[in-house]
C-alpha cells in the first residue's frame, strides 16, 4: 500500500485531501465532497485506490473546525 502515490493519484482526477490508512482501508479527507456525486469520478477514486494497495476506499468530509461531519462519542 502506497499513500503518497495514492494522495498524488486522487490529486490527478481533482481530489485533493490526506490518505489515513486504517488496515487496507485508504481514508481520503477532505474540506468538501468536491464532485464524488459523479459516479465516473468516484469510479476513478476507487480504482487508483486499488492499484495502490487498498482494498476500499471511504470519505470523511470534515467541517470549518476539523471536526469529523457524523460526530460519535
Amino acid at each position: 500500500m502506497n499513500v503518497d502515490k495514492l494522495e498524488r493519484a486522487l490529486a490527478e482526477i481533482g481530489l485533493h485531501g490526506i490518505v489515513e490508512v486504517r488496515g487496507s482501508l485508504a481514508v481520503l479527507r477532505m474540506d468538501e465532497d468536491a464532485g464524488l456525486g459523479d459516479e465516473e469520478l468516484r469510479s476513478l477514486a476507487v480504482s487508483a485506490a486499488e492499484r495502490n494497495g487498498f482494498t476500499h476506499l471511504a470519505l470523511e468530509v470534515v467541517d470549518d473546525a476539523g471536526r469529523a461531519a457524523v460526530h460519535r462519542d
